[in-house]
């Protein structure tokens, strides 16, 4: 096995395998500083190996999917933690002396936080395509962090009156701007440091820890409630979860200061491509994969959103099932469920992205109005039984939807077409699909209607896929072993 090695500054010599995408430098103590430092990819005679995937090109490409999923399971925790616990929300944040009217102000809010997912996908796509991959990453998680524990510490409305609704807009506003880079950032890492055959396996690892991050909120709320009980929980138990949000951060915060630089990010320094506009090169230079990206993204996020998170809200305030069946239910099968994504990719790799994403959105039009059939209480069927059958499009249509997604945009914008496209569509998908499936359903007074909401989103999905063209980055290892211009 060839290795080339980087000649830095600091007269270390760095191991760079680029078949498998890993930048990998030499461990050392870390410190605050070195933890946001952007390496050092321009150096002049940087080799690259371009022969053989022995054991630890393998590890490391292991090594990147791991923790890049390790980081999502943590950064969606913090993102999910709302939804999860709107009831109790809207209760100390609101006035309003109608619980259903309150219940919508509060998934309103919970929407709202979506609207800043497109300047937060600007802002940090263009800071993973001109700074890497890896500073963007460290930067969003610090932020969601912060953002999310103090939520917890936010005085109440009997409190603050006015302002403490404000805050909670606020911080809620400052939580989107965050996720607005995390999801494509990730994805985006992962994708070019995986092998193109395995691109979808590695890749579902991303999906894997938002699904299972997004459960452990709902999971550790349903611990919280059924340990200090219903009222104790409306009163203070609602604010532990959001509490436990900085030191998990901090944790993710070490974890991604460990990992590599993407080889895609190395080469596009020695070329120069990192230097030109990523934010122009998107929005004019790939605006149709952009538009795609939206209506594929709109699916993708309304089906997961209204289906899964939404869901445990439905089964509470619609349904009046026990809030700790709600959120253990959900949250054990999504686990369940979320590490089968990795298999559902790899069936992608055999048989195209299309093709799946495809019969996933095919699933949610057939499966979406029984299954919130059986989940009603009379209906005779095991809630969990009822939840498992709505889950099996989610499964591909999450493990798929994010590495099709990076593979629709060139090297010069990929991390910030994907997360502007992906920040437009999870607004319109994900954002307000909670807030139109509850009003959908209080104007038509059909508790189905979130299942038909959820149909005929797919229908959009399946309508885009139409255009969607080969991947732009199934050579990266390739492209990634050329020899870097010499100055």
């Amino acid at each position: 096995m060839r290795h080339i090695t980087l000649d830095c500054p600091d007269s270390h010599y760095h191991t760079v395998i680029a078949e498998c995408g890993a930048y990998a430098p030499p461990r050392k103590r870390i410190s605050m500083k070195r933890l946001t430092e952007t390496p050092d990819l321009s150096t002049e005679g940087a080799r690259i190996s371009t022969t053989g995937r022995g054991p630890a090109q393998k590890r490391a490409v292991w090594k990147t999917a791991i923790a890049g999923g390790a980081g999502s399971v943590i950064e969606y925790y913090d993102f999910s933690l709302y939804a999860n616990l709107a009831i109790y929300l809207s209760a100390a944040f609101l006035s309003r002396s109608d619980p259903g009217t309150a219940l919508l102000d509060t998934l309103a809010v919970f929407g709202s936080g979506f609207l800043m997912r497109p300047v937060g996908a600007l802002f940090f796509g263009w800071l993973g395509d001109r700074h890497g991959r890896r500073t963007s990453l460290l930067t969003s998680v610090v932020l969601m962090g912060l953002a999310s524990s103090a939520v917890g510490i936010l005085p109440t409305y009997a409190a603050l009156g006015v302002a403490a609704p404000l805050l909670l807009l606020v911080l809620r506003l400052l939580q989107g701007f965050c996720a607005g880079g995390e999801a494509s950032g990730a994805s985006t890492y992962i994708a070019e440091s995986a092998p193109a055959r395995l691109r979808g396996f590695f890749g579902a690892f991303n999906p894997a820890g938002i699904a299972i991050g997004t459960a452990t909120a709902g999971g550790l709320a349903a611990v919280v409630s059924a340990v200090i009980g219903s009222a104790a929980m409306s009163e203070w138990g609602w604010r532990v979860p959001f509490l436990l949000s900085l030191p998990l951060s901090f944790a993710v915060l070490f974890l991604r200061s460990r990992l590599p630089e993407s080889a895609q990010f190395a080469k596009n320094v020695r070329t120069g491509v990192a230097a030109g506009s990523p934010i122009r090169a998107a929005l004019v230079g790939e605006w149709r994969a952009v538009v795609k990206l939206v209506l594929l993204a709109f699916s993708m996020t309304c089906t997961a959103y209204v289906g899964h998170v939404y869901l445990n809200t439905y089964l509470t305030a619609q349904l009046h099932r026990p809030a700790e069946e709600a959120l253990g239910t959900n949250s054990i099968i999504t686990v369940v469920f979320a590490l089968l994504m990795p298999c559902a990719a790899w069936v992608s790799d055999r048989f195209g992205r299309r093709r799946i994403y495809g019969a996933a959105m095919v699933g949610y039009i057939v499966l979406a109005l029984p299954a919130f059939q059986w989940m009603a209480p009379d209906s005779g069927v095991p809630l969990a039984l009822a939840m498992a059958v709505s889950f099996i499009p989610w499964v591909f249509a999450q493990a798929v939807g994010y590495p099709l997604f990076t593979e629709l945009f060139g090297a010069k914008a990929r991390m910030t077409g994907v997360a502007f496209g992906f920040a437009l569509g999870t607004i319109l998908g994900g954002g307000f699909g909670p807030f139109v499936a509850q009003l959908l359903m209080t104007a038509t007074h059909w508790t189905l209607a979130p299942a038909a909401y959820m149909a005929a989103s797919a229908l959009v999905g399946l309508a885009a896929l139409r255009f969607v063209g080969p991947s732009k980055i199934d050579d990266v290892p390739a492209e990634t072993a050329a020899e870097p211009e010499r100055g």
